[in-house]
């Protein structure tokens, strides 16, 4: 068990920043992003928020426009604690390993390279 604390650390915290937004939200307080406060250029993760209850309330379509790569991410989400529940059952490690970034460095450009081309669309659309 030992080997997934990494990665059950790491879906506390997701948990944890879920509640943080949606109580929040719920609460009519807004959360700015700190990045584009200081510098007034939208981050890569700049519209994430939105994205999020666009999903919620089944919008898939505008929460793809709003932030493509949020949308991943959230997806993500979703299916990081299925894995890690496959992965304990299965007495495997697969989570932790895609966690720790033991990629190919072409995975590692083509994960520069989308959330490049991310933050050129939240500069492009304005957010």
């Amino acid at each position: 068990m030992k080997k997934y604390v990494p990665v059950c650390k790491l879906l506390a915290l997701e948990m944890g920043l879920l509640l943080f937004v949606v109580s929040m939200h719920s609460l009519g307080i807004p959360v700015y992003c700190p990045f584009k406060m200081i510098t007034g250029i939208p981050c890569p993760g700049c519209g994430g928020q939105r994205a999020l209850f666009a999903i919620l309330h089944g919008n898939i379509a505008e929460a793809v426009y709003i932030n493509p790569l949020s949308v991943a991410v959230i997806c993500f989400a979703i299916i990081a604690p299925i894995w890690l529940f496959a992965d304990c059952y299965r007495s495997t490690n697969s989570l932790n390993s895609v966690m720790k970034g033991k990629w190919s460095l072409p995975t590692s450009a083509l994960v520069a390279i989308v959330v490049i081309a991310n933050w050129i669309w939240n500069i492009y659309k304005g957010l």
